[in-house]
């Protein structure tokens, strides 16, 4: 007689966890409800939209779109490689395709394994496959360059695995984009280089035709610093926002960017020509064996729009 009862209350309970499992958790009043005192909810996972930073259990970084132009770079990869800890950005070279659509990494894991969404939406991944000993070899990521700084709102980075929640594309993190929504403009035109300074790589001065048929051309060299003025950058970029009527919005971002390469090799001392006494070797550039950032010229539009459909709703 006591075990049909015991067995009622448990297919209670089942059918109220199965409720709260099925349904969005919602903060309840302290006060009693009519029928008694609230149940007790425990909600170990949630996907409330009222946590905040300082609510959060696991690394939250907001960056807001001041810092990010602030920096002396423009690319959106390397901003967020100045200012997020975890965030890493090689720069590889001789790795083909990978030398202009670099991949970037997120508490060392691979660069399909971070999510990245633009206003809460899904980013599409590169068509490129990092190959040839490159970082992230074998996956495809996101190009975040293709994003101008100048578009950017904020950028939202969680720096802990979220695969429970997004997939096994979020398992090294999210990083949020939220692009611009408010009107007004703003233009921005910067210039930079490197000037650098290359410690222990040989100077060539001349170089001397070859005298025997296994002799190396003789080369002098002025010392072992080499120094370097390349990279040249310049980049053009402006936004502006406009109301539509009382909810909607337009916002247009467009940019222009040149890169002249680098070159951070040291000296060929071989022999380039067959023949003895070649006096092409004489003239033969020593550095043609580039090692560093590739010729690039890039223009990027993005446009963002939306309509508010009422409190909960936006398009």
């Amino acid at each position: 007689m006591s075990f049909q009862p015991m067995f009622r209350t448990g297919a209670a309970v089942f059918a109220i966890a199965a409720a709260s499992l099925a349904q969005p958790a919602m903060a309840q009043d302290d006060g009693a409800s009519a029928g008694g005192d609230d149940p007790l909810i425990i909600v170990t996972g949630t996907r409330r939209t009222d946590r905040t930073v300082a609510d959060s259990t696991v690394p939250i970084d907001v960056i807001g779109g001041d810092a990010l132009l602030n920096q002396g770079v423009t690319e959106t990869n390397r901003l967020l490689n100045n200012l997020v800890p975890s965030f890493n950005f090689p720069q590889p070279s001789l790795t083909d395709g990978t030398d202009s659509l670099r991949p970037a990494t997120l508490r060392g894991l691979a660069p399909d394994q971070v999510l990245v969404l633009v206003n809460g939406k899904r980013r599409h991944i590169s068509s490129l496959l990092n190959l040839n000993g490159s970082v992230g070899r074998g996956s495809a990521g996101v190009d975040m360059n293709t994003i101008p700084a100048l578009a950017i709102d904020r950028i939202e980075v969680l720096r802990d695995g979220a695969a429970s929640q997004y997939g096994s594309d979020a398992i090294a993190g999210v990083i949020n984009i939220q692009l611009k929504k408010r009107e007004g403009g703003r233009a921005q035109a910067t210039f930079g280089k490197y000037i650098t300074t290359m410690e222990d790589v040989d100077q060539v001065a001349s170089v001397a035709p070859t005298t025997g048929a296994s002799d190396s051309p003789a080369i002098t060299f002025t010392g072992k610093d080499r120094k370097r003025r390349d990279g040249e950058t310049i980049t053009l970029a402006t936004n502006f926002g406009i109301p539509v009527g009382d909810s909607a919005y337009v916002n247009l971002t467009a940019e222009y960017k040149d890169r002249d390469p680098t070159n951070r090799s040291g000296p060929d001392p071989r022999r380039n020509y067959a023949g003895v006494g070649d006096p092409r070797e004489t003239t033969f550039n020593r550095y043609a064996h580039r090692f560093g950032d590739g010729k690039s010229e890039d223009f990027n539009l993005f446009l963002n729009t939306g309509a508010d459909l009422g409190d909960a709703f936006e398009i």
